[in-house]
């Protein structure tokens, strides 16, 4: 039976919990990932995705005016009020994406050992409905696993 040493991944790719939503969403971005471990001295504290970090701003930017659907004749009232709310917007989105990755992480953390069978790792995947887990021994972080992974490892 394969172990997760076998088919982890071990260039993992992580965020500090003081690293701003907007770096993080760009280094998620940039490595074609959806989320990442958040370390802070080589152990796990947190783990950020993209699912948290848009539903935080989904949250934020609830506060912003609503457009009302106007008539013609307050089509000026309209353009004006559509230009502050892109002021507001953009702003808003600056406030926003200045706060920082332990604001939005998800803090409970599940990870594997190195010697977990992919069956294992399969089921955790499953019940606690993850696509990514962590590989920590002796409290350190040393390789990750995705979904994707586990499919590979499965095949393979």
């Amino acid at each position: 039976m394969k172990k997760v040493k076998d088919f982890m991944n071990k260039k993992v790719i992580s965020v500090s919990p003081e690293t701003t939503i907007f770096d993080a969403a760009k280094i998620l971005s940039k490595s074609k990932i959806a989320g990442a471990p958040v370390v802070e001295k080589n152990k796990i504290v947190g783990v950020i995705s993209i699912s948290d970090i848009v539903k935080f701003i989904d949250i934020k930017l609830g506060k912003l005016p609503k457009i009302d659907s106007p008539g013609l004749s307050n089509l000026i009232f309209a353009l004006i009020k559509m230009e502050k709310l892109r002021q507001d917007f953009k702003k808003e989105m600056n406030r926003i994406t200045c706060h920082r990755v332990k604001e939005v992480m998800t803090k409970e953390v599940i990870s594997i050992s190195p010697t977990m069978s992919l069956i294992e790792v399969a089921g955790l995947m499953e019940k606690h409905d993850v696509n990514r887990l962590p590989v920590v021994s002796r409290g350190k972080l040393i390789g990750i696993v995705a979904r994707a992974d586990v499919i590979k490892a499965l095949i393979n």
